[in-house]
């Protein structure tokens, strides 16, 4: 079953406005991208929703990622829900041989695009995370940003190679209302969060404003 939730361009953008991040101005009048009930209308969504605007989430890679890739042994990474591909690039561009995986053909091709604009390559995978393979013990460095299921959660832990790292990075649920850069669905409580990697070892877990949003960012090893 896909959850149904809708969310406001407009939102997206400022919520990814800052410092070197500069807005995009207005979105199509009355634009909204609303879930659909089936991976293909999901996908159709989103194809349209990237069409209409690019770099929705910025260019830079997520700060919490540049602060920490120095603790995370290199080696093969795994991008899920990657968008436009600016954290999958960034590792690429750092050493790791990255596959990143969207539901959004068009997504994708950005990313392969934006890789190829840079001179690194990446693998880019268009498949619904929901019925994806996920392959057992296959990566040394999963990172997961603005998305999170908890049905996903031990087939992102099972894909970490024993002594490989996974670091997510999600808006915090703070019981109030939402007026930030990923649907509601995707909201974290902390706790949550820290529960869900109660069995790695937890090497940074940050609770912070990041351009204007709640959000909760956590670096953990797998034993």
């Amino acid at each position: 079953m896909h959850a149904r939730f809708t969310i406001s361009i407009f939102s997206l953008m400022l919520a990814c406005t800052g410092p070197g991040n500069p807005a995009w101005g207005a979105p199509p009048s009355g634009y909204e991208a609303v879930t659909g009930d089936s991976p293909d209308e999901d996908r159709s969504i989103w194809d349209n929703f990237y069409e209409h605007k690019s770099n929705v989430f910025g260019k830079e890679a997520v700060g919490f990622l540049k602060e920490n890739l120095h603790r995370v042994r290199k080696g093969r990474a795994f991008v899920p829900a990657m968008g436009e591909g600016r954290n999958a690039v960034y590792l690429a561009r750092h050493g790791f041989k990255v596959d990143g995986v969207d539901l959004s053909p068009i997504a994708v091709d950005r990313a392969v695009e934006l890789a190829r604009s840079q001179h690194v390559s990446m693998k880019g995978i268009v498949a619904d995370l929901t019925t994806y393979a996920y392959p057992l013990q296959a990566y040394d460095f999963v990172f997961v940003s603005l998305f999170y299921m908890d049905q996903l959660i031990p087939k992102l832990k099972q894909v970490v190679r024993p002594g490989g790292h996974i670091m997510i990075y999600v808006k915090a649920d703070t019981g109030k209302p939402s007026a930030g850069n990923t649907p509601d669905d995707f909201l974290v409580k902390p706790s949550t969060l820290k529960a869900a990697f109660k069995d790695f070892q937890t090497l940074s877990f940050k609770e912070y404003r990041d351009h204007g949003v709640d959000v909760i960012a956590l670096l953990a090893r797998r034993p």
